[in-house]
């Protein structure tokens, strides 16, 4: 026997036996363990075997070897499931006692342990310890991320994990895939997961139930006492059911009772509120509703009287009860049975902060009370606009912390509804994959959830631009009010925002430019902001050239929205890059792109003449002193209806080469400068106030004939210390310096101009206000 060969030998032992610090898996590519499955395995546990063995081949390019029964005690094992090997090897756990979910990883001697409860506790175990011990990230559907290690050991080992939320639903499209769900341990209902992946929690019906239980077409006729009283009418017109009619709630266990029996593995049945108010004011209803404080009285009181009936023959069936919008306020008295599920509904919050954010109290505040009378509250949270999908949404940092607020209040279920009809909505596969992370650990760093899955989905190149895309978005949308349908005006789609988002993204591109995957999915990203530019192209345009901004895009609004239907198409065979629906009505791409596919009169071609920041003085005022005035252009009014009642254009003639149009179709301030938007310098003495104004006439206009109104207004006194009236005859076709007065301004003194209300003029166009001292 050579030295060569002894040497070998112990080599090759000591890589076979676990160290006290390590479990080896694999070395040189070489299996140094095999895997044990269970001989009474369920399918569950077979599947997860068998999915363990394929990865860590994978990893390893080792060939690791299957078997039924624990082949030698000195051999290095992982016993996957609960059984006769896990029983004798690891006495001191046991399984009967384990949650459906519950499992160990423990590494003890020899062997590694990875198993739990029934369904889907094994398999959880396994896919956690794939994704947290080795590595491995099932992004999406379509990517999984499979790091590549010769050498795999995994250090010590003793982990016993049951679920926070015993139900976990991040319901967006792009997860539905039941073997995503599986391996991200997510369990709810919708998109059903199969039986040998470990299944998922089974609704009966999910949502506004009322009338699929008491169809009103079937009922109402014979039975119009079930349904609401509304103004004195019985109706079934955007309504509700009559909650403490005896004969409906009777009925109603019975319709339960055969929902149940046709769906024998259901756990949970919805009853639940039709999604619209209506809520009924009989007496017996108002009076309940009344004595509560809420009209949750009426809707709890009947859930729990469905729930007690129906115990006896489903003793394992919880009824599943909404608090949403006229219900969402909790009782005063009335507490939720053990089998009693409330699912309280976030739709009015704003969703930009926290929903511990003071601005989202009044939520908080029902948070708080109903996890003091429900043992099992779900919460039913919004992460989408929903009137536009492919919209930038800047919620991605109040995600982890609304979980952890669900944690902390005792949250049982939580369901984020997403985008959910296709694919393409903005950012749908890091929320998907990010809220299913936290759903199973709300204790993980969610912003450190964020940048992995950037950095593993586009590439860590193109994850930087995109980082700051996020940070960009949400800073610019701190003070607004963001509803899960779009309110007006949102700040973060104005172009001094979306120009430098618009060079991130550009950027990114450029990035995976050699990565035809990563950059596929980076293009299908940016599909949201330039879904905002076409939208918003004209006032972006006249925004833009205000500014004196570079346009970041084509002159042509064609062409940026050929190049967006391209990447909307998608590629043949990968369905993950077809966008299909734009908002939750239905909206297909084709009916977007033909409101913003084509070219506008006036945006396109050279753009205007740049703004001058140093105007001339006005050339009818002599003998001033421009030095010491002040020049209030244009571009500082707020203006009133943009668009309609007042424009920013191009004009030659002005002064900075820009005025503000007002048609002469209404009276309204449409032109109006604030007081506290003033410089310092103007509260400071009195000065004499000029608005530089021209009049488009008409040709037979009277001279009589008001022609404009001019003003300065004081909001706290409710005075007006200058204003005055011009008539047509007295306008001027060029720019005129009209004196208002002489005016001692300050943060309370807003300064206007208002169009005449009639035809009798084209146009009203203002240059400017001017301001000259008065001594």
């Amino acid at each position: 026997m050579t030295k060569h060969f002894i040497l070998a030998c112990l080599l090759m032992a000591a890589l076979c036996l676990p160290s006290r610090a390590s479990f080896v898996l694999s070395s040189g590519g070489k299996a140094r363990c095999v895997i044990v499955q269970s001989t009474n395995a369920t399918q569950p546990e077979i599947y997860a075997a068998k999915d363990l063995t394929q990865i860590l081949e994978q990893i390893t390019d080792a060939k690791f070897s299957l078997l039924s029964t624990h082949a030698t005690g000195k051999q290095l094992c992982i016993i996957v499931g609960p059984g006769p090997a896990a029983s004798s090897l690891f006495p001191e756990i046991d399984f009967t006692k384990f949650g459906p979910e519950e499992f160990v990883m423990r590494i003890k001697g020899r062997h590694l342990l990875l198993a739990g409860g029934r369904p889907r506790g094994t398999m959880y175990a396994v896919n956690r310890f794939l994704q947290e011990q080795c590595g491995v990230r099932w992004w999406t559907p379509w990517t999984t991320n499979i790091p590549h290690q010769a050498n795999l050991r995994i250090g010590k080992l003793d982990v016993h994990i049951k679920p926070v939320f015993e139900y976990r639903g991040p319901y967006w499209f792009s997860g539905f895939e039941p073997a995503w769900k599986a391996h991200n341990c997510v369990n709810n209902e919708s998109h059903e997961i199969p039986k040998e992946l470990g299944g998922s929690i089974t609704y009966k019906g999910y949502c506004h139930t009322f009338y699929p239980l008491v169809p009103p077409a079937k009922y109402f006729a014979t039975h119009s006492e079930w349904y609401c009283l509304v103004n004195g009418q019985r109706t079934h017109d955007n309504a509700q059911l009559c909650l403490t009619n005896p004969k409906l709630r009777d009925f109603m266990v019975e319709r339960v009772k055969e929902w149940l029996r046709e769906s024998p593995d259901a756990s949970i049945i919805s009853v639940t509120q039709n999604d619209c108010d209506g809520h009924c004011e009989c007496p017996d209803c108002k009076a309940l509703d009344d004595a509560e404080g809420s009209h949750s009285g009426t809707m709890l009181s009947f859930a729990n009287y469905i729930a007690e009936k129906i115990e006896p023959e489903f003793p394992n069936v919880a009824v599943d009860t909404f608090a949403y919008q006229y219900t969402r306020k909790p009782p005063k008295t009335l507490k939720a049975r053990h089998n009693v599920i409330v699912r309280l509904c976030s739709i009015e919050c704003n969703f930009r902060q926290p929903l511990d954010h003071p601005v989202n109290a009044a939520f908080l505040s029902d948070l708080e009370q109903w996890s003091k009378i429900s043992s099992r509250l779900y919460i039913w949270d919004y992460v989408t606009d929903f009137s536009h999908y492919i919209y930038p949404h800047p919620n991605w940092f109040v995600l982890g912390p609304n979980i952890r607020t669900f944690q902390k209040y005792g949250v049982k279920g939580v369901f984020e509804e997403g985008a959910y009809a296709s694919h393409g909505a903005e950012m749908a596969e890091l929320r998907a994959w990010v809220l299913a992370q936290l759903m199973w650990n709300p204790g993980l760093d969610d912003r450190a959830l964020i940048q992995e899955f950037l950095n593993g989905y586009y590439g860590k190149a193109a994850a930087k631009p995109i980082r700051q895309y996020l940070e960009l978005l949400h800073q610019n949308s701190k003070d607004y009010f963001l509803a899960c349908y779009m309110r007006k005006d949102p700040p973060y789609l104005r172009f001094d925002t979306l120009a430098p988002a618009e060079k991130l993204w550009q950027e990114a591109e450029k990035l995976a430019a050699t990565d035809s995957e990563k950059l596929q999915r980076i293009r299908i990203a940016h599909l949201p902001l330039r879904c905002a530019w076409l939208s918003c192209w004209p006032a972006l345009r006249r925004e833009a050239w205000e500014k004196n901004q570079a346009w970041p895009l084509s002159e042509s609004r064609k062409a940026v929205a050929d190049e967006w239907r391209e990447v909307a198409n998608g590629q043949p065979g990968k369905d993950w890059t077809v966008v299909r629906t734009m908002n939750e009505h239905g909206q297909s791409v084709d009916d977007f792109l033909k409101g913003v596919a084509d070219d506008i009169p006036d945006t396109n071609g050279p753009p205007p003449p740049k703004r001058l920041l140093k105007a001339k003085p006005p050339a009818d005022l002599e003998g001033i002193d421009p030095k010491k005035c002040i020049d209030l252009q244009e571009n500082l009014a707020g203006l009133y209806k943009p668009g309609k009642y007042a424009e920013i254009r191009p004009d030659t003639a002005a002064s900075d080469l820009r005025t503000v149009w007002l048609p002469p179709n209404h009276q309204e301030w449409a032109f109006r400068l604030s007081g506290t938007s003033l410089p310092a310098k103007a509260k400071n003495g009195k000065w004499k106030v000029y608005a530089v104004i021209r009049v488009e006439k008409r040709s037979n206009a009277a001279p009589e004939t008001p022609a404009f109104g001019v003003g300065v207004f004081n909001n706290k006194s409710r005075s007006y210390p200058a204003e005055m009236k011009v008539k047509i005859g007295d306008a001027s076709e060029a720019y005129h310096s009209y004196l208002l007065g002489t005016v001692e301004l300050n943060s309370d003194c807003d300064i206007w101009v208002a169009p005449p209300g009639n035809k009798e003029i084209k146009a009203l166009y203002v240059d400017r206000i001017y301001l000259v001292p008065a001594s």
